[in-house]
């Protein structure tokens, strides 16, 4: 039986750490998830994750 606090990522299925409020805020995902969802390729169509898509917060290009 799963915990009924725990947060699972829509996108990747691993547990989330966020505040509740944050966790709904990322459509129930993790941050970077939600980044390569929605926001990645927005510019770019099929710009591969582990491309830096100019996005100062895009996590390929920390």
């Amino acid at each position: 039986m799963s915990d009924v606090n725990e947060q699972t990522c829509q996108r990747c299925g691993e547990p989330v750490e966020l505040e509740r409020e944050d966790y709904e805020l990322f459509e129930r995902m993790h941050p970077d998830c939600f980044h390569y969802a929605f926001e990645h390729d927005l510019d770019r169509p099929g710009l591969g994750v582990d491309e830096d898509c100019g996005d100062p917060a895009c996590p390929s290009g920390a």
